[in-house]
């Protein structure tokens, strides 16, 4: 127990983090079919039926998870997108090496909770309380992506935005769950301009790094 956790509310946060952690790294590792209460508990270290308190349901436990892989992918992003973030102009130049470097951290950081996110995501097409939530994150990136592709799409921004989201999800699930190694920077770059549309998305027309031209 924390030295500061006098009261159970003031245990709550850092406990509830640490059980949605766990479900992520249950979730991950075993799979949906893995996942239980117990081992739940196991994974977080703490005494069996802890975590009932938190998620007293199977779905309670996937949207705990849900929240914690959105939060971790919230991050990075916050991260990643610092500089257009700092009120720098979003030039095309720099959308497209603030968006590779988030694809590129989220897949070398967030292994565990991209398996487990989209694992989840599946469960959640049979979970109306689940999608919801899902929906709600989703859209949380949709309408952070909005502004920045507004001028170069200034007529269905919103929809571009959620297509770009789109593409982007299945990108970083080629490269943490299909890719047998991560592609080289270059090669992503590439590949998220030509989402994006922007001149240079043509992949032979990027420069590979030295190393890669024999």
């Amino acid at each position: 127990m924390s030295r500061n956790a006098g009261t159970r509310g003031d245990a709550a946060p850092d406990r509830r983090t640490r059980f949605a952690r766990a479900t992520l790294e249950v979730i991950s590792t075993r799979g949906l079919h893995g996942l239980t209460h117990r081992s739940v508990d196991e994974a977080a270290g703490l005494p069996a039926g802890s975590v009932n308190y938190y998620a007293p349901t199977r779905s309670k436990l996937l949207a705990l998870a849900m929240e914690a892989a959105h939060e971790l992918m919230w991050n990075i992003a916050m991260r990643a997108f610092g500089p257009m973030l700092a009120g720098e102009d979003a030039s095309p130049d720099l959308v497209l090496d603030c968006t590779t470097d988030f694809v590129i951290a989220v897949c070398a950081e967030g292994e565990v909770f991209v398996k487990a996110h989209f694992a989840i995501l599946v469960e959640a097409q049979f979970d109306e309380d689940l999608r919801a939530l899902m929906l709600r994150n989703r859209a949380a990136f949709i309408d952070f992506t909005e502004p920045f592709v507004s001028r170069y799409e200034p007529n269905r921004p919103e929809r571009t935005a959620e297509l770009v989201v789109a593409l982007m999800e299945g990108l970083i699930q080629q490269q943490t769950l299909v890719a047998t190694e991560m592609f080289p920077r270059f090669i992503i770059k590439g590949t998220i301009a030509r989402i994006f549309g922007f001149p240079g998305g043509e992949l032979e027309r990027i420069a590979p790094p030295p190393s890669l031209v024999e």
